[in-house]
């Protein structure tokens, strides 16, 4: 593994291509046509919604919702652990949204289109649909659920549809800078998992399930790597640092966890020798 920035072998990325789509296939298993979903994908979250491990808050299920419905720092029954399940539960909606109106608007743009970087849009997106539920599962730990479905502001909705809809030439740029971004804020989460949670069971399987999406957002990052040029690649670079400047904004809760300006300056020097090594070692990347 070298470096998520790095040159790609141009004789080597239809080949490697290939290898991401068998190591998806093996990780997810095949798409259900007729329930929609992914086998090993479903399997692994119910075994973590099965889990034992429940922490005995102060957070009722009513102050939960209006938690979630609107954000108010200051509440006193915010425990540390309280605290960042409200942050998990939050930190995928944009995006979850955001693939929802892209895979819309792929799928209109590249009806009949079956080639290789088609197939891995499809399971890209279809793993992301798999973040919301494993980070909103972790409720589950708390003997709490989440209710009702996330509304974007209208600055986000105007943004993310404008993203859908930009010319081909954009798509991979700005789709590479959007998974560079979540491998470094996801990577961030966990360890302020580790530094905020003293209950050694719970702190075990809030990581679990954010390492299950670290291992994919590294996949992520490699197709895009594999399909862009060295130029675009640099422009996904620059996007993903203004994508990281406006996570605040898109996520307010992050604020209240110590994701501050010297945080996501840290971003400047992310590589993907920061990774856990579990995500190194389980993760594709070529």
């Amino acid at each position: 593994m070298s470096s998520f920035y790095g040159p790609v072998d141009d004789q080597q990325r239809e080949q490697s291509l290939s290898a991401y789509i068998a190591y998806l296939n093996e990780r997810n298993g095949l798409l259900d046509p007729a329930t929609g979903t992914l086998p090993n994908r479903e399997a692994s979250l119910s075994a973590m919604n099965a889990s034992p491990v429940r922490y005995e808050g102060r957070l009722s299920q009513a102050d939960f919702d209006r938690l979630l419905t609107k954000w108010d720092p200051s509440d006193s029954a915010l425990t540390p652990e309280m605290l960042l399940l409200v942050v998990l539960c939050r930190m995928n909606d944009g995006e979850a949204y955001g693939v929802r109106v892209v895979k819309a608007a792929q799928e209109q743009r590249n009806r009949g289109v079956n080639d290789l970087r088609t197939k891995v849009i499809s399971f890209a997106q279809e793993e992301e649909e798999y973040h919301t539920r494993i980070l909103k599962g972790a409720a589950h730990h708390f003997a709490l659920d989440v209710k009702g479905e996330y509304k974007p502001s209208l600055a986000l909705k105007g943004l993310i549809h404008a993203m859908a809809r930009a010319p081909k030439p954009l798509f991979h740029p700005i789709l590479y800078g959007s998974e560079v971004a979540g491998v470094f804020l996801f990577n961030w989460m966990l360890g302020r998992i580790r530094e905020m949670v003293t209950e050694p069971a719970l702190r075990e399987a809030l990581e679990q399930r954010m390492m299950e999406i670290l291992v994919d957002e590294m996949g992520h990052v490699a197709f895009n790597r594999l399909v862009l040029s060295e130029r675009a690649r640099g422009i996904g670079k620059f996007l993903a640092g203004q994508t990281i400047k406006g996570m605040t904004w898109i996520t307010p809760e992050l604020s209240a966890i110590g994701f501050n300006t010297q945080a996501q300056a840290a971003f400047a020097d992310f590589d993907i020798d920061q990774l856990p090594e579990e995500a190194r070692r389980r993760g594709f990347f070529a």
